[in-house]
């Protein structure tokens, strides 16, 4: 499946290796290129980069690896090119302040993917996933399941169930058991 992922920073560059190593076709984007130029060559040279744009028009399903907080303007950014794609939000309502981490509340009871949902537009098909691990144990129990070890579980939530059987192929490959949580209003 062709990937593309919007941030090539903590989350983005062991998600797109655990992809790569699976055979999916990768392509990291960020706004910064020495960010993309590392995050190919984390993944061996098995991927390839260029910018958020390009990386929305290249992939099937786009994942979108940025920080709560700057979603909404990565949105606007991207302009038309998000309508119709399957899209995975692997945020949490977490941001960084003073160098630790806080917890943002999510407007109007929502919860947080569903605000996302909000941010993205009726249009764009939301799957919740890959939020459950912090990156580095993302990469390390991904990886040990790939290799044949135990899988880890990775739950994914979503409202439109052609989307979540699209992006649960991409779980089991990235080296988890995929569970399914129901809709975006369970994903509290």
């Amino acid at each position: 499946m062709r990937v593309g992922i919007v941030g090539a920073g903590r989350l983005g560059v062991p998600l797109g290796r655990l992809l790569s190593m699976a055979g999916h076709d990768v392509f990291f984007s960020d706004a910064d290129p020495a960010r993309v130029e590392a995050a190919t060559l984390a993944a061996d040279g098995q991927a390839r980069g260029g910018s958020p744009l390009e990386a929305t028009r290249f992939g099937d399903v786009v994942i979108m690896a940025v920080g709560w907080e700057a979603f909404p303007a990565v949105v606007a950014e991207l302009g038309g090119t998000l309508p119709g794609k399957i899209v995975i939000d692997p945020s949490n309502p977490i941001a960084e302040r003073d160098g630790l981490s806080v917890v943002v509340a999510v407007p109007g009871g929502l919860t947080s993917p569903q605000y996302q949902q909000r941010v993205l537009g009726a249009d764009v098909r939301l799957v919740r996933t890959f939020n459950t691990k912090y990156p580095r144990e993302l990469l390390e129990l991904g990886t040990a399941g790939q290799r044949g070890g135990s899988r880890a579980d990775m739950p994914y939530w979503g409202d439109d169930d052609e989307a979540k059987k699209a992006v649960l192929p991409l779980i089991e490959d990235a080296g988890f058991t995929a569970i399914d949580g129901g809709g975006l209003s369970d994903a509290r």
